[in-house]
């Protein structure tokens, strides 16, 4: 019986708001310990984003909304089968 490895990084959830007040999460991996609202946007600014709320339906880049939150979370992944 073989022994599973994870395989663990560094991420962040960087929570944005769309103009007409919804939020919008982006998950992305860096390998960065902390990171400020001027990184965020230097490294993420660019993503384009989406409203989740249907009778929304703003659409645009990260730079365009509002930075809420930026929360760090360990990312795990499954080595693949």
């Amino acid at each position: 019986m073989g022994v599973l490895a994870w395989i663990m990084s560094l991420a962040y959830r960087i929570v944005f708001q769309c103009p007409n007040g919804h939020n919008i999460n982006l998950e992305k991996k860096c390998g960065k310990a902390s990171l400020s609202e001027s990184e965020a946007l230097k490294l993420f600014g660019s993503e384009e984003l989406s409203c989740p709320y249907a009778n929304c339906g703003w659409r645009g880049k990260a730079s365009e909304a509002k930075l809420r939150r930026i929360l760090p979370f360990n990312w795990i992944l499954a080595p693949a089968t």
